[in-house]
Parts: C-alpha cells; sequence; structure tokens
C-alpha cells in the first residue's frame, strides 16, 4: 500500500509541474482558462464540483498503479487523436517548408502583383498504428516517388519523428509512415527461457520492434548480423542462443559454436555448444566435418524428402560463429582460410534444405573481408560506420526507407535494423542485454545432451609450403 501512495504521489507532482510548466508557457491561455473556471463555478452543482477533482485523483492512481492500461485506454487514443488533428493542421506548412510545394501566381493577379500562392501534394487518409502516424499523400503533377525520398529527411526533422519511411501506394500516390517517440530508447534484458518454453523452431523470441511488439526472428534462414565494436552484437548472438536452448535440450537443435577471440564468448556459455572451436583449425575441422554430415543428409533424403524437420535422431543444427572475419579475412592460414570460405559456401548455398544453419557476426561487411555475403539471405545491420556499410549490409532501397545503421547512437547497444527475408522495408529492432550470469544460468539449465570433440584436421599452408622462386640474373 505504501508502494501505491508514493506512486501516486510522485504521478501527482509530475502532472502538477506539468501544469505549472503549461502556465508558464502560455499564459494567456492560463488566464482565460482561470476565468472560466471562475465564471462557472457558481452555476455548476456541488456534485460536479466534488466529482471532477475525484474523476482527476481516479486517473492519477490509474496512471499510477497500471500504466500499460492506463496508456491502452486513455493515454494512447488521446495521443493518437491529437497526432491525426496535428498532421491535418500542419501538412500544407510542413510540406511547403520541406520543398514539396510549387509556387502558383493566383489568377487575376497583374504581373506586378507578387503575391503567390502555394501548391503542396494533398493529404489523404491519417491512420495511426501505435507510435506510427501513416499519411497517404498525392503528388503534385510532375512529382514522383524520388522527390518525396529527397526531402525524406527534411520532412523527419520537422515532424520531430524518430524515423520516417517513404513507399508508393497505388498508382498514383506515396505512403509516409512517420515513427513518433522511441520506444526502443530504455534497455531491456533478454527473455531468458523456462522450463516450460516450448520447443517451437519456427521462430525465436529476440527483442522488441520499434511499435513495442515482440521481435521475433525466423529459424532457419541464413542470418548475418554485422555491427561495429560496441554495438551489441553479443546481445543479437545470446538472444538467439537462448530462444533455442529449450530445443538444445531436447535434443532437436545442436549447436556449433565458432568463436576465434579465444573462445571468450562461447565459451561463456559453453555447455549450449555441442562443440566449440577457439582456433582456426578447430573451426575449418568443425565447418567441413558439417559439410560431410551435411553431404549424407542430402543422399539420404534425395527423392524421399525435400525440407527437414528436427528429431532426435536427426537434429537441426545451427553454425553461430561469433567473428566471421578472423576466419574469412584475418586468419594468417592461406590453406585454413580458403577451406573455411569454401565450408561456409557449401552450407549457406545447400544447408537449409537438410537442416543446416549458419548464424554469423562480424564487424566489417565489406565483400573483401566476407566473399559469402550474398548467400545470407537474412541481414541484420546495428551501428555502422557510414552509409556505404548500410548499404553492404541491408540494400539501395533500406537507407531510402529510413534505416540508417550509421546514425544509430552507441547508447543503445543492440539495436539495428532488419530485412525481412520475404522482402519488403526494413524493421528496427532491438535485442535484449544477456549479462554473463544469465549466459551462464542458461547455459546450465538447458545443457546439450549431446557432447562431441572436434576433428582431427591435418592442416597444409600454401603460402609457406610453396616453394620460393628465385630467377637468374639473365631471365627476362
Amino acid at each position: 500500500m505504501r508502494e501505491i501512495s508514493t506512486a501516486v504521489w510522485h504521478e501527482s507532482l509530475r502532472w502538477l509541474r506539468g501544469l505549472l510548466a503549461s502556465a508558464t508557457r502560455h499564459p494567456g491561455h492560463a488566464v482565460v482558462l482561470l476565468a472560466l473556471a471562475w465564471l462557472v463555478t457558481p452555476v455548476l452543482p456541488t456534485s460536479v464540483l466534488v466529482t471532477a477533482p475525484a474523476f482527476a485523483t481516479a486517473c492519477l492512481v490509474w496512471a499510477a498503479t497500471h500504466p500499460l492500461s492506463f496508456h491502452q485506454v486513455v493515454a494512447g487514443p488521446a495521443a493518437r487523436a491529437w497526432r491525426r488533428s496535428w498532421f491535418r493542421r500542419h501538412w500544407a506548412e510542413v510540406a511547403g517548408a520541406c520543398g514539396l510545394g510549387r509556387e502558383r501566381r493566383l489568377p487575376g493577379r497583374p504581373e506586378t502583383d507578387h503575391r503567390l500562392e502555394i501548391d503542396v501534394p494533398r493529404l489523404g487518409r491519417v491512420r495511426t498504428d501505435g507510435p506510427r502516424v501513416m499519411l497517404r499523400v498525392r503528388p503534385l503533377m510532375g512529382q514522383t516517388l524520388e522527390d518525396f525520398e529527397a526531402t525524406a529527411e527534411r520532412l523527419r526533422t520537422a515532424v520531430g519523428s524518430t524515423r520516417l519511411r517513404v513507399e508508393p501506394y497505388g498508382t498514383n500516390e506515396v505512403l509516409l509512415t512517420f515513427t513518433i517517440g522511441d520506444a526502443l530508447a530504455e534497455p531491456f534484458t533478454a527473455s531468458q527461457p523456462s522450463p516450460e518454453t516450448s520447443t517451437s523452431l519456427t521462430r525465436v523470441a529476440m527483442g522488441r520492434r520499434e511499435d513495442g511488439s515482440a521481435w521475433q526472428l525466423p529459424v532457419g534462414p541464413h542470418t548475418l548480423v554485422a555491427g561495429c565494436s560496441g554495438a551489441g552484437k553479443g546481445s543479437v548472438f545470446w538472444s538467439f542462443a537462448f530462444g533455442l536452448a529449450p530445443s538444445v535440450k531436447a535434443g532437436l537443435v545442436r549447436l556449433h559454436g565458432i568463436d576465434l577471440k579465444g573462445g571468450m564468448e562461447v565459451l561463456m556459455g559453453g555447455e549450449l555448444f555441442s562443440t566449440r572451436a577457439t582456433t582456426a583449425s578447430e573451426a575449418v575441422a568443425v565447418l567441413e566435418s558439417l559439410v560431410e554430415q551435411m553431404q549424407r543428409r542430402t543422399a539420404t533424403y534425395a527423392g524421399l524428402v525435400r525440407s527437414h524437420e528436427p528429431t532426435t535422431d536427426e537434429p537441426l543444427h545451427v553454425v553461430m560463429i561469433d567473428e566471421l572475419a578472423a576466419l574469412t579475412a584475418y586468419c594468417p592460414h592461406r590453406d585454413l582460410q580458403r577451406r573455411a570460405e569454401m565450408a561456409i559456401n557449401l552450407l549457406c548455398s545447400q544447408g537449409r534444405a537438410p537442416g543446416f544453419v549458419v548464424f554469423a557476426c562480424l564487424q566489417d561487411p565489406r565483400k573483401e573481408v566476407i566473399p559469402s555475403r550474398g548467400l545470407f539471405t537474412q541481414m541484420i545491420g546495428l551501428r555502422l560506420k557510414d552509409v556505404s556499410e548500410t548499404t553492404m549490409v541491408l540494400g539501395e532501397t533500406a537507407v531510402t526507407s529510413g534505416a540508417h545503421c550509421h546514425r544509430i547512437q552507441r547508447s543503445v547497444p543492440g539495436t539495428g535494423y532488419v530485412v525481412p527475408e520475404e522482402g519488403g522495408y526494413p524493421i528496427r529492432v532491438r535485442a535484449g542485454f544477456a549479462s554473463d550470469h544469465a549466459i551462464r544460468q542458461v547455459a546450465k539449465n538447458f545443457a546439450t545432451p549431446f557432447q562431441e570433440d572436434v576433428p582431427a584436421l591435418e592442416v597444409r599452408d600454401d603460402l609457406l609450403s610453396r616453394p620460393r622462386q628465385s630467377r637468374s640474373k639473365g631471365a627476362a
């Protein structure tokens, strides 16, 4: 009871400060409201004067004790109605100031009369969906979708939204989707599985989307996570592992961890992984062993099965690579690098149907670093260095649609954009934070029943084993 009283007291103080701030900014409106209240006080019955403060107090208690239901029933609908009204009232001013308007001389005016009228794209239906405001706009004659994309940043800034998506609607309209506020600003912990969690392998819970709904990542497509150091790749990595943990314990999934940073990441939850590779030779051995298993399974399925269904006898194999570039670009052994690239290419190009999936993280998304980038059909872009890297990961259309990975702040690790495998516009998401304690606890509670040894590998360095060829002085 004391906690509820404290919450109501703090909420009341917050509302009171807000009223005082509004009165300070708009003193004229405050005087008019006080005058109206003073004039109607003798007219209103005593019951109304008692009921109004009681109703306001009840709203305060509701907002303090059950903020979610209060937002769904009262605050949310009121905010959405106000946003729809604001956009209808200010659209002409915003469009004209941002470069979408066109000057037109008033009819019947002489040439010396400089009074002009500004034509702007006609605003059609305005809809709201959570934090999003969707505007259907009819362009002026001669305007195209590219004109709206060129002014997208000016429109976003003028409205004060966190994101603007521009897309065609029908044959002659443009849909502008503004995202108001940021539901991903506050950090949250990654959801840990419980013994009652289902072992569904269709999607796994990763975190939240920009509209506040749950972010669920499909299991099956090969996934590439790109982000700078400190962008939150670990949050995405372990959120995906947490989502698969119940299936790992049930024997339906076998995780294979590759971490060439000495195992600092993978070994934190090593009990989840059937095999763990911390050196380049171990990584290549694991990858080539999985390629052999994949080829045996495809030979068994040929003419009988086209899609794999995980069982304890034939589980889903998921390769989770912490830093892919250390294997495909920075490996000093040329032979290991070549064999690793070949194995990853085979797994990515042939592994989905027989049940072999690659989930990889890296910092540098250039083709020189990851030649098989095009084989990953599911891309997640966290904070990146510049717009060119964003384009490499998500594509050119994603940038014009408002997916700016290069503008993500350092203060929101785990935040990024996802391009759905089936296509469409990128979605802004954030993965939950996985602490060291949480990783150890999940690994202990959902340890895999299948531990495998890394097979031995014969390493031959082509660069070092190649004989040096000397040239005589008279050679041409």
